[in-house]
């Protein structure tokens, strides 16, 4: 089983509304990334949202559901990605096990079922390995890590990420060419959202 992890309790501060809740191709933002997630292989796609309070959590939480996302809402907010990268763990954990697990922010516009699909097929391949979608030498996502890999993030020093985790295991890394400059895309501005908006 492959199963995706949706980080989706950032503050948008940047972007000064949220941004998961604009609409992308004619569906909001986290809409989108779920079901591409879904249509390109994940078998479960778990969401993690801010605390239901939050401007913009209860389309998030709606939107997700109705493409087939299982959502945990946070109880309170997090202090950054890993923590709720964590809080996703600790969520797929109450059920079997996956054998890898595709990281993807929530804030990624160029995600697309073939996309997935390429990394799903490449981690399938060789499951042992940390499998990267790269435009030119630059990574993006998703990035498919094989599980008992995923869960360590745990042991990391506080305020390390998943990137260091990552790192610390490059001779595991597999990157795949895809020549698609949207496996590196996120839309953090209202500028990065007029470009998707057209």
């Amino acid at each position: 089983m492959i199963a995706a992890l949706v980080p989706a309790a950032g503050r948008s501060e940047r972007m000064g509304r949220p941004k998961l809740t604009l609409p992308v191709g004619g569906v909001s933002l986290i809409a989108r990334v779920v079901a591409a997630l879904r249509a390109g292989g994940a078998d479960r796609v778990v969401v993690v949202t801010p605390p239901a309070d939050t401007p913009g959590a209860s389309k998030i939480i709606v939107d997700a559901e109705g493409e087939g996302g299982e959502v945990v809402v946070l109880d309170r907010a997090t202090a950054d990605m890993r923590a709720t990268f964590e809080r996703g763990l600790d969520h797929l954990e109450k059920g079997p096990r996956p054998v890898g697990l595709l990281l993807c922010p929530g804030d990624s516009p160029g995600i697309s079922a073939p996309l997935v699909e390429r990394v799903v097929f490449g981690f399938q391949e060789q499951t042992d390995r940390i499998i990267i979608p790269t435009y030119h030498g630059t990574r993006g996502h998703p990035v498919a890590l094989p599980w008992r890999l995923a869960v360590k993030v745990r042991r990391l020093p506080v305020g390390v990420g998943v990137n260091a985790l990552i790192k610390a295991h490059a001779d595991r890394v597999l990157t795949l060419d895809l020549g698609d400059p949207n496996a590196l895309a996120d839309m953090d501005t209202p500028e990065d959202y007029a470009r998707w908006s057209r």
